[in-house]
């Protein structure tokens, strides 16, 4: 069997799990049969167009040029914005919300969102999977600090001396030391320190589809859980962080082919079928965090997450233009994304603090979502380049200190 079609397995349990929530009949009966129906479609629809000359999926040997990607700056955009679109929910009542029919929309917003931190483990896999046992690789560390230092002071400055915080050693050491602000440079942190082993123990695995299983391997253990009642074991699931690098390792040696439409058509039915099967699951009750996925990483290793995450970035990277203006905008988000995810959160205090405050409901906070999302997003924006500024002026006096 070609790996493809256990990958055409995983989407189908997925999406045969979702469909026990609209038939009323027994649950086992519906899952097993919807899903072998699902595989079978996929399968039998994946033969009919490789017949035709046009497969659904197909892969080569990725040709890099040597050049900027825009599709990696694509990639970056896409995950840095999509920061502050989770956040929305976190901000506004969504967890709080009782479900019906008008949360369909939202659901399937905020699955996209919890895609954020998935796509910038496969842009470092991406990007990363040729760094080694280096000096280079190691101080890279060094820069990620100092603009959480610098970001993490602001951030304690700015809840003293606007949201009334009472500022202590405490307060400060947990923002500082353990990463209080951005639990993710923490995660990143780590992954950098084990990057060159994870490289080495990819490009040592040979084959191309042994390369494939390992991906399908780590996936399962960390996605199929809430699929299979934990059938398959959940012991694992922080390798969720290794399955999505490794994807990105993997992205960087070959080139997945994928129609555009079918990508874009295959996002969006994932997210609306997963939406409607958790509006169906928890109608009449708040959000079940345990629905697909696991409360424990917040859905990041869940499959429906995984899917789209995946389609994203292959998506992302088959991008290739020549419009230079266009290019410029996408570079200049990419370049600035780390600083905008440290930000984000701070302007989030500032353009959530009435919603909060005031415990206005939901409903009425989603018909903003784009302004309040594009607003913390382009102040974030325009914070990260003044820290850049900032930081680049002093690397001109320290290199005049030198001479």
């Amino acid at each position: 069997m070609k790996t493809k079609h256990i990958l055409y397995l995983y989407l189908s349990l997925l999406l045969g799990y979702c469909t026990t929530e609209f038939i009323n009949y027994s649950f086992f009966y519906v899952y097993i049969l919807s899903t072998v129906v699902y595989w079978a479609t996929l399968s039998l629809a994946d033969f009919i167009f490789i017949k035709i000359g046009h497969p659904v999926l197909s892969t080569e040997i990725r040709v890099h040029s040597g050049k900027r990607e825009v599709g990696g700056d694509i990639a970056r955009t896409i995950a840095v914005i999509l920061v502050p679109l989770v956040h929305f929910f976190g901000l506004t009542f969504y967890y709080s919300t009782k479900f019906d029919n008008t949360m369909i929309l939202p659901t399937a917003i905020r699955w996209l969102g919890i895609c954020a931190v998935p796509l910038f483990m496969i842009i470092s896999g991406y990007f990363k999977v040729n760094s080694g046992f280096t000096k280079k690789h190691y101080f890279a560390i060094i820069p990620l600090l100092l603009t959480h230092i610098f970001i993490s002071t602001i951030r304690i400055w700015v809840d003293y001396y606007f949201h009334g915080e009472n500022i202590d050693t405490a307060y400060i050491l947990d923002r500082l030391l353990y990463f209080k602000y951005g639990w993710y440079i923490r995660l990143y942190i780590g992954m950098l320190l084990i990057m060159p082993l994870i490289n080495i123990g990819y490009k040592n695995i040979g084959d191309k589809w042994k390369k494939e299983v390992v991906i399908l391997t780590l996936v399962g253990l960390n996605a199929l859980g809430p699929l299979t009642f934990d059938v398959v074991p959940s012991s694992w699931l922080i390798f969720y962080v290794f399955g999505y690098y490794i994807i990105g390792c993997y992205l960087r040696e070959y080139k997945v082919n994928i129609n555009y439409l079918t990508g874009i058509v295959g996002i969006v039915f994932i997210l609306a079928i997963v939406s409607v099967a958790t509006c169906i699951h928890c109608n009449g009750e708040v959000f079940d965090w345990s629905f697909i996925g696991y409360q424990g990483n917040s859905g990041y290793s869940a499959m429906v997450t995984v899917f789209v995450s995946m389609l994203i970035m292959v998506m992302c990277l088959n991008i290739n233009f020549n419009n230079k203006i266009v290019a410029f905008v996408f570079k200049s988000v990419s370049l600035v994304s780390l600083e905008m995810y440290l930000f984000s959160q701070m302007f989030d205090g500032f353009v959530y603090k009435e919603i909060i405050n005031n415990n206005v409901a939901f409903c009425n906070s989603f018909s903003k979502i784009l302004v309040l999302v594009g607003t913390s997003a382009g102040l974030a924006f325009v914070a990260s380049w003044l820290k850049k500024g900032i930081f680049s002026i002093g690397r001109i006096f320290v290199r005049k200190d030198k001479l």
